[in-house]
């Protein structure tokens, strides 16, 4: 019994070593440092220069954590040895009995399960805490698939060469597409009408090969990838899981267009920017999702925000295609932007991978990603991105392109989803010709005011953006808007 004891105070120790020396968090650093070279060699978009240089700054601060490993290590140990010793010398036990007995199988068993209980109910991971839910395996894997726009490419012919016999008969069906400036709504009505029959989508299990989603679900289904529910790294307390539904044709713009992805902004789309190969992958890919998700029938959903940038060219591509944009009263969004705007300045700024994670799938609209699309009549220059002014002069640009194109739109008042939620999301589906069975479309939207301090904006701007919010929500869909301008 007294060998027992002393055991328990030895590994009391060693955890004790381990929480006092902190080597879990030096072994996490040096996992980063690995990743930080792993991921510059990876990186596309940096220079042989920039790669050799943060390859060599990452190598020696690799060598410097190793030592840091190593004489925490040792000290975990001494703290582990010290009582044992301790106790033979005062003739309590002799160490060679308890070190017997810390060696046998059983009791390495037990002490184990035990610790890992104990672990688990005093650092529990908050619920409410955002988790990226990706691993140093599955960042490899993502910086990888990223490396350069040929992994992608290569990934669709491939696809094709040994799947492509999946989407024959599969019947062509216009996608609808949501859009709006971020923090529009989108993502709510994205889950509303994902959840109808007939609807198709990416998910977050389609990751990081979103390009190829009937050869990367064969491929990862041996992996059977399971990440618990989720906050989004938004903050706005969405949750999120693999089969969440999340469209990535954003990634399909970028390796077609990549021109259009200038440092500073990004032009809009007009039909003259239509490409007959990228518009035969797309309609490709409308077929692969039905297949993979819908049994070989539905119709493709893309909640994809950029989207704003093309209603020219989006008829053009895909006739009949139902645009679906979201307009939100103008001091709350653009008061929601610049929120958001800040908060992804400081996760980029924590962890690397969230910049470039969210780069990789074209997410260019906050934190040091940045780039705003070039609506006719907004200057960047004129204001600072950390001001609400910026986000509002932004919001008038967008939404005066909206306003040029409505009638190729739906224009869904975030009000009216606040208000009148299945009224309203009825009448969008009865517009897009999607049947709705029973669904309570109440549960996926708030019914709260959206209000906000109007005060913090210029007089001026706000009064220009409000009369073009009101002049656009004439056109809104929904029985309140039935008498008005259609």
């Amino acid at each position: 019994m007294t060998a027992f004891l002393v055991s328990l105070v030895a590994v009391f120790g060693f955890a004790a070593g381990i929480y006092g020396t902190g080597i879990v968090g030096a072994a996490q650093r040096a996992i980063a440092q690995a990743n930080t070279g792993l991921s510059a060699m990876l990186d596309s978009g940096l220079s042989d220069d920039e790669k050799e240089a943060a390859v060599r700054k990452a190598g020696i601060a690799l060598i410097v954590g190793s030592g840091a490993i190593a004489w925490r290590l040792v000290a975990c140990l001494a703290a582990a040895a010290l009582p044992i010793y301790l106790a033979e010398f005062a003739g309590l036990s002799p160490a060679a009995a308890v070190f017997d007995l810390m060696l046998r199988l059983d009791y390495i068993i037990g002490v184990s399960v035990a610790l890992i209980v104990l672990v688990w109910l005093f650092k529990r991971k908050d619920p409410d805490k955002p988790q990226t839910g990706y691993g140093s395996g599955d960042r490899f894997l993502h910086m990888l698939a990223f490396s350069g726009p040929g992994i992608q490419k290569f990934a669709i012919r491939l696809e094709d060469m040994f799947l492509g016999r999946k989407i024959k008969g599969v019947a062509d069906q216009p996608p609808v597409l949501v859009t709006s400036l971020a923090r529009g709504g989108t993502t709510a009505v994205l889950n509303a009408l994902h959840d109808l029959p007939g609807m198709v989508t990416h998910t977050y299990r389609d990751m990081p090969f979103a390009t190829a989603p009937l050869l990367w679900s064969r491929l990862s289904a041996p992996l059977k990838r399971e990440v618990a529910r989720q906050k989004r790294a938004h903050g706005d307390g969405l949750s999120i899981d693999l089969d969440s539904p999340e469209a990535f044709d954003e990634i399909f713009w970028m390796l077609y267009w990549p021109g259009k992805y200038k440092s500073d902004r990004i032009p809009l789309w007009t039909p003259q920017d239509a490409k007959a190969e990228a518009a035969g992958v797309f309609r490709r890919m409308f077929r692969k999702m039905a297949v993979l998700r819908g049994g070989g029938h539905g119709r493709y959903l893309s909640k994809n925000n950029a989207n704003i940038a093309r209603l020219q060219l989006l008829p053009e591509m895909f006739p009949d295609c139902g645009i679906v944009v979201l307009l939100r009263n103008p001091a709350a969004h653009a008061a929601s932007l610049l929120r958001q705007h800040e908060n992804f300045l400081t996760l980029q700024a924590e962890d690397d991978f969230v910049r470039r994670y969210m780069r990789d799938i074209g997410h260019l609209e906050f934190g040091q990603l940045h780039r705003p699309i070039g609506f006719d009549g907004f200057d960047p220059g004129a204001y600072d991105p950390r001001t609400p002014d910026y986000w509002l002069a932004y919001w008038i640009a967008a939404f005066v392109q909206v306003q040029a194109h409505v009638a190729q739109c739906h224009i869904l008042a975030q009000d009216d989803l606040r208000q009148t939620p299945d009224a309203t999301m009825q009448a969008l589906c009865k517009g897009l010709q999607i049947e709705t069975g029973e669904v309570d479309f109440a549960s996926y939207f708030r019914d709260t005011p959206d209000v906000t301090d109007r005060d913090a904006f210029d007089p001026a701007l706000l009064a220009q953006a409000d009369k073009l919010y009101a002049a656009l929500a004439q056109y809104a869909v929904g029985p309140q808007h039935s008498d008005k301008a259609s």
